[in-house]
C-alpha cells in the first residue's frame, strides 16, 4: 500500500502581497483622517477658549461700569461734584464692590485671579437745561446737565486681552454763574 500525501504545499499565489498593500492604504488614509480630526478639535478648542475669555473681559468691564455708577450714586452732591471735577478711579474687587484708587498688579475681580477691571470717570463738560438761561437775573446758579464720562477697562494678562467701554451720561446740577466759561 502506498501513501499519497493529497496535502501539498502549494507555490506562491497570484495575489503575491495584493491585500496586504491595500490593508496599509486604508489604514494611512484612516491614519490622516485621524490627525485631521484632531487638529479640528484642537482648534475648535481654541476658539471655543477665545471666545469665553471674550465673553469673560467684556463682563468685566460692564460690572466695572455698573460698580462705578453704584458708587457715584451712593456720594452726595457735593463729592460728586468734587470727584468727577478732578477725575476719580475706581477698582472692582473680589467681593463685587468697588475700591476707590486704580488697580494694582494683585488686584483682581475673581477668585482665580484671571480678571482685573477698573474704570476712571470725570466731568466732561456741561450743557445748559432748557428753560434755565443765563440771562436770567437774580440767580447765582443755573441748572445744566454736566456731561459724564466713564471708562471702564477689564483684562486678563495670562491670554493678553483688553476690554474697553466708554460711556457717556448726563447728571443734572447746578452750576455757579462764577464758574461759567
Amino acid at each position: 500500500m502506498k501513501f499519497t500525501n493529497t496535502n501539498r504545499v502549494k507555490g506562491p499565489s497570484g495575489q503575491q502581497g495584493a491585500a496586504l498593500i491595500i490593508a496599509l492604504i486604508v489604514m494611512a488614509l484612516v491614519s490622516v483622517m485621524g490627525l485631521s480630526a484632531l487638529r479640528s478639535s484642537m482648534l475648535s478648542g481654541r476658539v471655543a477658549t477665545g471666545v469665553q475669555a471674550d465673553a469673560m473681559t467684556f463682563e468685566a468691564a460692564e460690572t466695572a461700569l455698573a460698580v462705578t455708577y453704584a458708587s457715584i450714586d451712593a456720594m452726595s452732591e457735593n463729592q460728586q461734584f468734587s470727584s468727577l471735577t478732578d477725575g476719580i478711579e475706581f477698582c472692582v474687587t473680589a467681593n463685587g464692590s468697588a475700591s476707590e484708587g486704580g488697580c494694582g498688579g494683585d488686584a483682581w475681580m475673581d477668585r482665580r485671579s484671571l480678571l482685573r477691571a477698573g474704570s476712571t470717570s470725570f466731568f466732561n463738560g456741561y450743557t445748559p437745561r432748557d428753560g434755565f438761561g443765563i440771562g436770567q437775573t437774580g440767580t447765582s446758579a443755573i441748572f445744566v446737565d454736566y456731561n459724564v464720562t466713564t471708562l471702564a477697562e477689564s483684562e486678563m494678562p495670562q491670554l493678553e486681552l483688553e476690554n474697553f467701554h466708554l460711556q457717556e451720561s448726563m447728571k443734572t446740577g447746578l452750576l455757579p454763574m462764577s464758574e461759567i466759561n
